[in-house]
């Protein structure tokens, strides 16, 4: 029987790594998806990753064992890479070209799709994620949670400390620029 977070968090407060290492075989699949989506950048994606599980450690005695363990580990993350957002944009990031040449996206899945096919899902997914990308942080970050890793409007509040009418207004604020963007391009309406 698969225990459950709350009993394993419970087990790494009294000492037993073993259970911090099946938390982090748990969610770290959840928490990389959600900082890839976020930098667009697999390694760095990765360090948040890292990062995120040392500050998870560090803070596990602070965890209400009422709150979801994977909530938690989304608020700090996100946190991480807003932060991260932060710090490269006032260094100067790199861009998109040179990261894709530099070999820094994921590998793409294993689908069969005609060659037409995918090519044409490569080029809208590109426009797409290009067009999220550019959102204003404020707006990305709740697309991102709430289309990408399927959070509810209510976690999306919690985990940012922000009204649930706020993460409301800020989604349909970034899907109308979306659409507007979009839309000439896609030829959607």
């Amino acid at each position: 029987m698969e225990l459950t977070d709350a009993t394993l968090v419970q087990r790494v407060v009294d000492g037993d790594l073993n259970a911090y290492n099946a938390l982090v075989m748990r969610y770290q699949r959840q928490v990389y998806n959600l900082a890839y989506r976020m930098l667009n950048n697999a390694e760095d994606a990765g360090d948040i990753v890292q990062e995120t599980f040392i500050r998870a450690y560090g803070a596990l005695a602070s965890f209400r064992q009422n709150a979801s363990f994977l909530t938690w580990l989304y608020k700090i993350a996100s946190n991480l890479c807003i932060d991260f957002l932060r710090s490269r944009r006032s260094k100067g990031a790199l861009s998109l070209d040179f990261e894709l040449e530099e070999g820094r996206e994921p590998a793409a899945d294993e689908r069969t799709y005609s060659p037409e096919s995918s090519a044409v899902r490569g080029a809208v997914g590109q426009i797409v994620n290009k067009a999220v990308m550019n959102l204003p942080e404020k707006y990305r970050v709740v697309v991102i949670m709430r289309h990408l890793q399927g959070m509810s409007v209510e976690e999306i509040a919690d985990q940012l400390a922000l009204p649930s009418g706020t993460v409301k207004t800020h989604l349909f604020r970034a899907r109308e620029m979306l659409r507007e963007r979009l839309g000439p391009v896609l030829e959607i309406e």
